[in-house]
């Protein structure tokens, strides 16, 4: 997935007739004009089109034997077979929508079937009831399954015929002259209206194929947009589902674009635009899927990718558009937020979702970076919204960033700290705390162990015991977290932390604080953090499993854990109904 270097000034009506004539590539795959004619979209009004005609000769068919008519009629035959066209034109007005392809595609072989046994069972090859091969020709040649089935059932309609002349009289008496007759007129009438229908059709394929392109293309761009956008997601994630294969969105955004367009124009916001769109679309593979979503917005549908592979993608093309040069002295940049399939969300609805939640933190970590989704990460950010400075973002952003970072190095994934930071909020609540506070303790789950940055792997993945010097150069990590968070914003998590490892009993790091001294957030973080980690594996044991993970909480009770908070803990797993880990 490398990326060209920077585009370079393309003229814009250049850069849109190009992205123009790409659409029917890799980008818009709209589905070809003749599939909302005749494709699986189209199943139900097939199915219409058949019962009506089946019930329009199944009409025509018994009128023809109630009025008056040649004494040679087989009229119980006759009626016999308008009476399966009619329970035909039943079934298929009661399935339409549900009825399976292959029976569509079987009707019209039917028709010509009972068409040729009212025939014979006219009397006459030359009757009136031939004339419903016209009929199913008609049919065919206007809603086509495939070409082949038209030529088929048109073949299969003349062996039909021939077969009914062979084996049924012509009267008046005048053999062969009447059936040559016959046929050149019957068979004339067909190919004129099969012609006039064919080249009809064809007008309207062009036409719904016009309007379908308009419909789901960005006109400033030429790129697909946020319908198409949808819609190709949408088979994505349809097609990634039986398997469970992985499909990434990524959402990005120009940062402050407003201030382009007010500095240089709308022209110019135009130009960059194109300028943007064009890199994105050059950037990605074949398979992947690039739409102009929205206003200075854009979407990448990357089908065989996950988060990680997603992230660095994002990565470099938000270094692309660093160095897009808009005016002397202005530089671009943008947010991108990256979601992925089945993590982050099930369906389409639920994995935009994600992904616009994910670029609303990049927005308000200060900008210009991607974030991956992740339910914690998004919702501390409120506990910090309307009380940041520009410092503050780009220090939290950081010491985020950092806190996953080392979750990677530690154990492989992102998992811990998030869960700590979820099984916080949880205690939170249960012990009635209000929103805010619930979110701050949140957010503390998730930089708890921030300080271990500092410790070294050869301490951090040690697989046995920790020497005497090992375990003092651990139990400076919640030292090492507290100075890490030095901003006057996280004053209040910054103590936390810094007392998460304290005991009640007053054996803990880094102060030996006893019950009365240890704040009730810091107990919190210290139930959250051994909860998770006796329920995972380690480098140095496997997990213990939740059942075992409770008795060891209740037996530390009092003395190194705050008895209140575990009792809350308790409770908030038990009204969950499963085990957090």
């Amino acid at each position: 997935m490398g990326l060209v270097a920077a585009v370079g000034g393309v003229p814009p009506d250049s850069e849109a007739e190009k992205a123009s004539d790409r659409l029917s590539d890799r980008r818009l795959r709209s589905h070809h004009p003749q599939e909302l004619l005749a494709g699986p979209a189209a199943a139900r009004p097939i199915a219409l089109a058949q019962a009506y005609l089946g019930a329009g000769a199944a009409v025509i068919g018994a009128l023809g034997v109630l009025l008056p008519h040649p004494d040679y009629f087989n009229v119980p035959a006759i009626l016999a077979v308008d009476a399966t066209a009619l329970i035909w034109a039943f079934w298929m007005f009661r399935t339409a929508g549900r009825i399976p392809f292959w029976a569509l595609r079987l009707g019209p072989a039917m028709a010509t079937v009972m068409t040729s046994v009212a025939v014979h069972f006219s009397g006459d090859a030359t009757s009136g009831y031939a004339l419903f091969y016209v009929w199913v020709g008609l049919y065919v040649f206007y809603f086509p399954i495939t070409n082949k089935d038209a030529a088929i059932n048109v073949a299969w309609a003349l062996l039909n015929y021939g077969v009914v002349i062979a084996i049924t009289p012509i009267d008046p008496p005048g053999g062969a002259n009447v059936v040559v007759h016959h046929i050149v007129i019957t068979v004339g009438t067909l190919v004129t209206a099969a012609t006039l229908l064919t080249y009809l059709r064809g007008r309207v394929e062009k036409l719904l194929g016009r309007l379908t392109d308009a419909a789901r293309t960005d006109p400033l761009t030429g790129m697909p947009n946020r319908v198409a956008l949808h819609e190709v997601l949408e088979s994505e994630l349809d097609r990634a589902q039986p398997h469970g294969r992985p499909v990434s969105l990524i959402v990005l955004d120009l940062d402050r674009f407003k201030r382009v367009n007010e500095r240089l124009g709308l022209s110019a916001g135009d130009r960059t635009l194109r300028k943007v769109a064009t890199m994105l679309d050059k950037a990605g593979r074949r398979m992947d899927f690039v739409s102009r979503s929205g206003g200075e917005e854009f979407a990448v549908v990357l089908p065989e990718t996950n988060q990680h592979q997603a992230f660095l993608f994002a990565e470099e093309l938000l270094d692309e558009i660093r160095e897009t040069t808009i005016a002397p002295g202005m530089a671009l940049s943008a947010s991108a937020g990256v979601a992925v399939f089945p993590e982050h969300g099930g369906d389409l609805e639920t994995l935009t979702a994600a992904a616009d939640r994910a670029l609303h933190a990049a927005k308000a970590l200060g900008r210009d970076r991607a974030v991956i989704y992740s339910p914690e990460v998004t919702t501390v950010l409120g506990a910090v919204s309307g009380r940041r400075n520009v410092e503050t973002q780009a220090h939290l952003a950081t010491v985020l960033s950092l806190a996953e970072a080392l979750d990677q190095r530690d154990s492989g994934t992102a998992k811990h700290s998030q869960t700590v930071g979820r099984l916080c909020g949880m205690m939170a609540q249960e012990l009635g705390f209000d929103e805010d506070r619930v979110d701050r303790l949140r957010l503390a789950g998730i930089l708890h162990d921030i300080g271990k940055i500092g410790v070294p792997d050869s301490i951090l993945c040690k697989p046995g015991p920790l020497t005497t010097e090992e375990m003092q150069q651990m139990r400076r990590h919640p030292e090492l977290g507290a100075r890490m968070l030095s901003s006057s914003e996280l004053d209040d998590v910054r103590e936390w932390i810094l007392a998460h490892h304290e005991r009640p009993d007053g054996t803990g790091y880094p102060l030996g604080l006893t019950a009365d001294d240890i704040p009730i957030e810091a107990s919190i973080l210290s139930i959250g953090d051994a909860y998770e980690a006796m329920t995972s594996d380690r480098v140095y044991r496997p997990a213990l499993g939740p059942d075992r993970a409770r008795e060891e909480l209740l037996d530390g009770a009092g003395t190194q854990f705050s008895g209140a908070v575990v009792e809350a803990f308790l409770h908030a797993i038990d009204r969950a109904g499963i085990p957090v880990s």
